[in-house]
C-alpha cells in the first residue's frame, strides 16, 4: 500500500483548549457558511458514552457517494455478498484528516426497506481486515442498534478515537436478520470482508452502508473532488490509495487541507447512470459536506460517450449546448452556496476499453470532435471560477485524441497511478483558493 506518514495538520489550525473554545468556529478569518453551521448544530445530539457534548465543528476525512444497488441495469457484477442479513462486514479505509474523536455516517438513501444495524464498531487499522488496537463500539443516541429508515442517513454519536491523516481506519458492521443491501459505493478501490468471527469467510470489492467519517478539529479548507470513474479511481490499482485525490489529499494534509472523494464510477453531469447525475447529487454529496469551501469537478466523459453505446443504445447523440448548460446549472449552484468551483478539462480516450462489448461504440471521431469542442469552452468561460486542464496533463503529445501510454492504465480511457499523480500536481492550493 502506498502508506501515508501520518500528518496530524489539524492541530495547527484546532485552537488553544477545548473543542468547544468560539475560535474554532472561524478559519481563515471568516465564519463557517450557514449550511455547514447548521449540519453541525444537527450532529451535536450526544449522549452518554461518547465523548462529552460540546459545540464543536466535524471535518469530512473520508466519503464514499452512495448509488442504489443496480439488478439487471448493467452487466457487472455489484461486489457485494449474497445476503447481508445477519452478516459482519468490516470495510477499511484511509482518512485524509484526523482529530480527536470522530463519528460515522450510515446511508440508506436508496433503501425502500428500513436497514437494521445491530452493532458498529471502529478501530485503527492494519494490513487487510487487521486491527490496531482495540474496536470502540459506536452508538447511535447512546444505543448500539440503529434501524436506517427508507431514504435516510444517519449520524453516529462520537468516538472518542484519535486519528490522524493518513491513518487506516477500519469500520465494523453487523447487519440485522432482514437486512437488504440496497444503497452501496460500487467502485470502493478497496476490498472489504465479510467475517465469521476471527475468519474471513468472503472478500467484497464494494463499500456498504458506510458513507462519511467526520473528525472533530477543524481544516484549513475543505475540498471536494467530484466526478465519474476517473475520479473514482477505476483502473488505479485495489488498496494501494492511489486515485487523483488520494495524491492530492496527502499533498495538502500538511497544509490544512481535507480532500474528499465524491466521485462515482460511471456518473454523468445531465443523466443518471452509475449513480445518479452529479446535477442531481451535488447538493448532497458536495455542498452538504461540512465546511465546504471548494469542488473540483471531472465530468463528461460519460455523456459524451454512452450515448450509441451498450450502455445507453437509444440515448441521441450529446450536444454541446447541453453539456454547457449543465455546466452552467452546476456554477449557478455553487454561487448561491459560496463554494469555489474548479472545473476540469475531459482527458481523451480514443481506443477505450478495447476487447469489450463497448470498444466499437464508445469513441467515435464526432465524439473527441465534441469533447475537444467542450474542452475549448471550458478553457474560456467565465462562468466557473477556475479551471485544471487534465486534458493537457494526460493527452499523448504525439496524438492528442488518446491517452499518453505513460498515464494509461491500460484500459485507454483511465489513468493509472503515474497519472493520477500528474492529476493531482496540475491542482495548486493557490488554485484551490482562488489565488492563482
Amino acid at each position: 500500500m502506498g502508506a501515508w506518514k501520518p500528518v496530524p495538520a489539524w492541530r495547527r489550525y484546532a485552537c488553544p483548549g477545548r473543542a468547544a473554545d468560539p475560535c474554532n468556529l472561524q478559519i481563515r478569518g471568516k465564519i463557517m457558511k450557514p449550511i455547514a453551521t447548521t449540519i453541525t448544530a444537527m450532529l451535536l445530539t450526544l449522549t452518554a458514552g461518547t465523548v462529552s457534548a460540546q459545540p464543536q465543528e466535524w471535518v469530512p476525512a473520508w466519503a464514499a457517494s452512495p448509488e442504489a444497488v443496480w439488478n439487471t441495469e448493467f452487466d457487472f457484477p455489484t461486489g457485494l455478498p449474497e445476503s447481508i442479513a445477519g452478516q459482519t462486514i468490516r470495510q477499511p479505509l484511509t482518512l485524509a484528516w484526523g482529530g480527536d474523536s470522530l463519528r460515522i455516517t450510515l446511508s440508506n438513501s436508496y433503501g425502500t426497506k428500513p436497514l437494521p444495524v445491530d452493532a458498529a464498531m471502529v478501530a485503527h487499522g492494519g494490513e487487510a481486515a487487521a486491527l490496531e488496537g482495540r474496536e470502540l463500539p459506536v452508538l447511535f443516541g447512546g444505543k448500539p442498534k440503529v434501524i436506517i429508515p427508507p431514504g435516510a442517513r444517519i449520524v453516529s454519536d462520537p468516538v472518542a478515537l484519535p486519528v490522524d491523516a493518513g491513518q487506516r481506519l477500519a469500520v465494523t458492521l453487523h447487519y440485522g436478520e432482514g437486512a437488504v443491501a440496497q444503497d452501496f459505493h460500487w467502485d470502493a478501490r478497496e476490498t472489504g470482508f465479510v467475517l465469521d468471527g476471527d475468519r474471513i469467510e468472503e472478500e467484497i470489492t464494494a463499500r456498504l452502508t458506510l458513507a462519511n467519517v467526520l473528525t472533530d478539529h477543524p481544516a484549513g479548507m475543505v475540498v471536494a473532488a467530484m466526478g465519474d470513474s476517473i475520479t473514482d479511481g477505476n483502473g488505479a490499482a485495489m488498496n494501494e490509495d492511489v486515485r487523483w485525490p488520494d495524491f492530492l489529499a496527502r499533498r495538502l494534509a500538511s497544509e490544512g487541507v481535507a480532500v474528499i472523494n465524491a466521485g462515482i464510477s460511471g456518473g454523468r453531469l445531465l443523466s443518471d447512470g452509475m449513480g445518479e447525475s452529479v446535477l442531481a447529487r451535488i447538493d448532497r454529496d458536495a455542498f452538504a459536506v461540512p465546511g465546504i469551501d471548494a469542488v473540483v469537478l471531472l465530468i463528461g466523459t460519460n455523456d459524451i460517450a454512452w450515448p450509441g453505446s451498450p450502455f445507453a443504445p437509444d440515448e441521441t447523440p450529446m450536444t454541446l449546448d447541453r453539456l454547457q448548460a449543465g455546466i452552467a446549472a452546476v456554477a449557478a449552484k455553487s454561487k448561491a452556496q459560496g463554494v469555489r468551483l474548479i472545473v476540469g478539462t475531459v482527458p481523451p480516450f480514443r481506443g477505450a476499453l478495447p476487447d469489450t462489448p463497448l470498444a466499437a461504440t464508445y469513441w467515435s471521431d464526432g465524439k473527441d470532435a465534441l469533447r475537444r469542442e467542450f474542452n475549448d469552452w471550458l478553457r474560456k468561460t467565465d462562468l466557473v471560477d477556475a479551471l485544471v486542464d487534465f486534458d493537457a496533463v494526460l493527452r499523448d503529445p504525439d496524438d492528442p485524441s488518446q491517452l499518453n501510454p505513460s498515464y494509461d492504465s491500460g484500459d485507454r480511457l483511465h489513468p493509472g497511478a503515474e497519472g493520477n499523480e500528474a492529476m493531482a500536481a496540475a491542482i495548486s492550493l493557490e488554485l484551490l483558493r482562488g489565488k492563482e
